[in-house]
């Protein structure tokens, strides 16, 4: 009677150890992106989704880009949702739109949870999405009006919805995935892996790996397409090991890689080839095709980041249930181990989220300003900048000109005066900005500084 009463005592205190682990999960995860809702940062693609979504809430027709084409480099989705919130009073429609894509990399987390649950057991679960929580990628794209959060929170979701089989959700949920971001469409075939042998499925993952690796080893030596079929076809390329090096020991590290190796491995020897397994090595070989470049596209990495920490998990549960086989005698020696080092993994993580999300904040700032000042000067607004995306979200009325980043400085002068610009805007953190822009004597070349901010930088021309 002692025994069983000890027994049900400890299950109440592993249940309310569950119950409070991942609501601080959440908590912790949500704290960490509202922190920065407020920030003024804005990248080139975030004015270019709030632009279309301004647009959008006026004409719902209006799938327009800054220059007045067809936007097609990314499905419309998110779009359409940001625009159903453009008219809201509650805030400036920057801020409102990081609190929906922060809101769904938020549930990411939960749903995490639920796959890791479902799968294998709750305290995988509990340990992926505080994996995920603290994750700087995750953190760090969970704050921008981009599309990579709300692509990974619909293809989990549907993941989700597959696993407790509820076909006509996760069809919905994929269709999302889809319509928010191109590389989504994988997440469409997963019933149909799932019901292949496995020695059929690993010939076809072999077979592609093969066919991307070959088509990218012969694109130099074919003529690239024009148009948008040139867009997509410029995407595929070699991966470069010292910047994939770079990118996972930066947001994941050392630790989490070994453990999701462990968990990948378990889950073959298991044959637990599920779902979530056939996400991770589909995705993973597209994504092994696509640029390197950490931190500028580093987020194409995220929709593997869910499953990896699922994995990770599942690594931690099977070394510690080997570890307490061979050694029954030091099975809490290797639970307080363990605990000792997803404690510090996860403390370093967060610190690393609030660090990284803290010296981008200030990042591609002063766009609003300079667009106010220009905008109380005399017209015409003719503007040349190497930031045609954010002059043209917070200046709508603007004429507005991309600087190429090759362009020289005689051909520069060339352009404003053929064009009649009348503004010319230096945004120092812009990646397309020419690298004579930073040290020219613009006032010994007819340029006059009218406007100074710390980032951008507005000359008149005439």
């Amino acid at each position: 009677m002692i025994t069983k009463s000890i027994r049900n005592a400890s299950l109440f205190r592993k249940k309310s150890a569950g119950m409070l682990a991942l609501p601080f999960a959440l908590l912790i995860a949500a704290f960490i992106k509202f922190k920065f809702l407020s920030q003024p940062s804005l990248w080139p693609d975030e004015a270019l989704y709030l632009f279309i979504s301004r647009n959008l809430s006026s004409n719902p027709f209006d799938l327009k880009d800054m220059s007045g084409g067809i936007f097609y480099q990314s499905p419309p989705l998110l779009m359409y949702l940001l625009s159903l919130f453009e008219k809201l009073p509650l805030a400036d429609f920057e801020r409102t739109a990081r609190t929906v894509v922060a809101l769904m990399g938020t549930a990411t987390v939960y749903l995490t949870y639920l796959i890791g649950r479902k799968l294998y057991h709750p305290v995988v679960g509990l340990m992926a999405a505080g994996f995920l929580a603290v994750c700087p990628l995750n953190n760090w794209i969970g704050v921008r009006i981009l599309t990579d959060t709300p692509v990974v929170f619909f293809i989990y979701l549907a993941i989700c919805m597959l696993l407790h089989e509820r076909r006509a959700a996760f069809y919905l949920f994929g269709i999302c995935a889809v319509l928010t971001k191109y590389s989504a469409f994988p997440v469409l075939l997963l019933p149909f892996l799932s019901g292949l042998r496995p020695r059929i499925w690993a010939w076809g993952y072999a077979g592609l790996f093969l066919l991307l690796g070959g088509f990218v080893a012969i694109k130099a030596f074919l003529p690239a397409p024009g148009g948008w079929p040139g867009y997509f076809y410029n995407f595929f390329q070699m991966p470069e090991p010292s910047q994939v090096a770079a990118e996972a020991a930066y947001f994941l590290g050392g630790v989490v890689m070994l453990l999701a190796i462990v968990g990948l491995a378990a889950a073959v020897r298991q044959r637990q080839f599920s779902a979530l397994f056939h996400w991770f090595c589909l995705f993973a070989i597209f994504r092994l095709f696509l640029p390197w470049v950490v931190f500028r596209v580093s987020r194409y990495t995220l929709p593997l980041y869910p499953a990896l920490f699922v994995f990770a998990a599942l690594g931690i549960r099977e070394i510690v249930r080997f570890a307490s086989a061979r050694w029954p005698g030091y099975k809490r020696l290797a639970v307080f181990f363990f605990g000792v080092a997803i404690s510090s993994v996860l403390f370093h993580h967060t610190m690393k989220s609030l660090d990284i999300l803290g010296k981008t904040r200030d990042t591609f700032t002063g766009f609003k300003e300079a667009a106010a000042f220009i905008r109380s000067g005399p017209a015409p607004h003719r503007i040349a900048t190497a930031s045609p995306r954010q002059m043209k979200y917070f200046g709508p009325e603007f004429e507005v000109r991309d600087i190429p980043p090759d362009i020289s400085a005689e051909n520069l002068r060339a352009v404003i005066e053929r064009h009649r610009i009348t503004y010319l805007v230096i945004d120092l953190w812009s990646p397309h900005l020419p690298a004579w822009c930073r040290d020219y004597p613009y006032a010994k070349n007819g340029y006059v500084m009218v406007h100074a901010g710390q980032n951008v930088f507005v000359f008149k021309t005439r």
